[in-house]
C-alpha cells in the first residue's frame, strides 16, 4: 500500500520516503538531497508518478516528418505532432495514420506548438534551423515567428514576426499559454523569452545574460497556474522560476541540473516531467519526474525512465498516461543536406508512464 501523501510509486525501481523541507533547511542541501534520489526511485506530496517499463509504441505511419513537440488534442482524440522537416503540423490517430492539419506557405521548420481550448486554436513556432524541406528566404537562424490557427479548419488566425525584436541568431523553441490565452516562447540562439498576445502584438518579455551558454540554451517552459514560468537551460541543465508579474525577479530552482533538459510537462502544480536528450559529448535521453512543496522554489528529483539509443525530445498527459516522441532528429539536423533527403525515418510516440493526481 502506497502511502500518496509520501511517496512515487516506480514498477522498475524502489520507494523511499520523500524528505521534506523544514524551515533552516538550505536550498544546497535541498539539492543535495535530491541528487541522492535520481537512480529510479521516486517521491511525491499528494499526487503519484509511475514509469512503465514496457509499453508498445505507436509507430507514426508517415516517414520523414522529424517532430519535435507532441501535443494532444482532447476535444478530437488525437495526437497532434509539429514536423521540422516538412513545416507543418500532423494529427495522428490510434493506429498511427497522419492527417495533416496546419499546411502554411509561411511555416519553415515547427517546433513548439500549444492548444488554446478556450478558442480551439492552435499556437505554432516557427524556426529555420535548415532542415527543412521548405527553407525559409531568410535563412538558418534568421526565423523567428509565432503563428495561430483555426484547430478545427487550419484557417490562419495570426502570423507575428519576432526577429525585428533582437538582433543576431534566433531559434524559437518552447512555447506555453497563460489562463489569459497569450503565449510565452523560448528562444535557444538569444538569450530571451518572448510574449505574444493573441491580437498579433509581440515583446521580448525577459532578456538576461543568465540565459546565455554554447549551443542549444532556453528550451521547455510552463506557465504554473500560480502566476510564473518554469523555464529549462539545455546547455546546463538550469531551472528557472520566472513570475509573470515581475519578470526581473526569476531565480533559479534548488534542484539538481538536468543537463540537455528539452520538453517540460507540468503535471498538476507539484509535479514537473523533464525530458532530456543530449549536448555535445553527452548523451542521456531520459526522463526525470520533479516534485516540489515549496512553490517550485526548490524541488527534488525522484523516478527517471531511460528511453534508450533514441533522442526523445517531448512528453504529453493524455488520459492521466505519458507519452514521449522521438525519431531521432538530431541525425537530421546535423546531416548534410544529400543526406537530409534520404532520411526517412518513422516517429514513434511511446507511452512510457502515468500520473494519478
Amino acid at each position: 500500500m502506497v502511502n500518496r501523501s509520501a511517496k512515487v510509486r516506480v514498477r522498475s525501481g524502489s520507494i523511499l520516503p520523500c524528505p521534506k523541507n523544514p524551515a533552516g533547511l538550505s536550498a544546497t542541501r535541498r539539492a543535495a538531497i535530491g541528487l541522492l534520489m535520481m537512480s529510479s526511485v521516486g517521491c511525491a506530496h499528494g499526487d503519484l508518478v509511475t514509469f512503465e517499463a514496457k509499453a508498445a509504441p505507436l509507430r507514426v505511419q508517415q516517414p520523414a516528418l522529424y517532430p519535435e513537440t507532441i501535443e494532444y488534442d482532447a476535444k478530437r482524440g488525437r495526437f497532434l505532432l509539429g514536423s521540422i522537416r516538412q513545416g507543418s503540423v500532423y494529427a495522428v490517430d490510434n493506429q498511427g495514420r497522419t492527417s495533416q492539419v496546419i499546411d502554411d506557405p509561411h511555416l519553415c521548420s515547427v517546433l513548439g506548438i500549444a492548444i488554446d481550448a478556450a478558442h480551439d486554436w492552435l499556437w505554432v513556432v516557427n524556426a529555420d534551423l535548415g532542415s527543412s524541406v521548405k527553407p525559409s528566404v531568410a535563412g538558418p537562424k534568421k526565423v523567428a515567428a509565432v503563428a495561430i490557427y483555426e484547430l478545427g479548419s487550419g484557417k490562419p488566425v495570426n502570423y507575428v514576426d519576432l526577429a525585428p525584436l533582437l538582433s543576431g541568431p534566433h531559434l524559437l523553441n518552447g512555447l506555453a499559454l497563460d489562463a489569459g490565452g497569450r503565449a510565452y516562447v523560448t528562444d535557444s540562439f538569444s538569450p530571451a523569452i518572448y510574449r505574444v498576445t493573441a491580437d498579433g502584438h509581440g515583446a521580448v518579455f525577459l532578456q538576461n545574460s543568465a540565459f546565455l551558454g554554447e549551443g542549444l540554451n532556453l528550451n521547455g517552459l510552463v506557465v504554473h497556474p500560480d502566476g510564473y514560468l518554469l523555464v529549462v537551460k539545455k546547455s546546463d541543465g538550469t531551472l528557472f522560476r520566472i513570475p509573470l508579474a515581475e519578470p526581473a525577479r526569476f531565480s533559479k530552482v534548488a534542484v539538481p541540473q538536468i543537463v540537455a533538459a528539452d520538453g517540460v510537462t507540468l503535471l498538476g502544480k507539484d509535479h514537473l516531467l523533464i525530458i532530456a536528450n543530449q549536448v555535445p559529448g553527452q548523451a542521456f535521453n531520459r526522463a526525470y519526474s520533479l516534485s516540489s512543496d515549496d512553490g517550485w522554489l526548490s524541488a527534488q528529483v525522484g523516478a527517471t525512465y531511460s528511453f534508450g539509443s533514441v533522442y526523445p525530445t517531448t512528453g504529453v498527459l493524455r488520459d492521466g498516461k505519458l507519452y514521449a516522441v522521438y525519431s531521432e532528429l538530431d541525425e537530421l539536423i546535423q546531416a548534410t543536406s544529400e543526406q537530409k533527403a534520404r532520411l526517412r525515418l518513422e516517429a514513434t510516440i511511446l507511452p512510457f508512464g502515468s500520473f494519478e493526481p
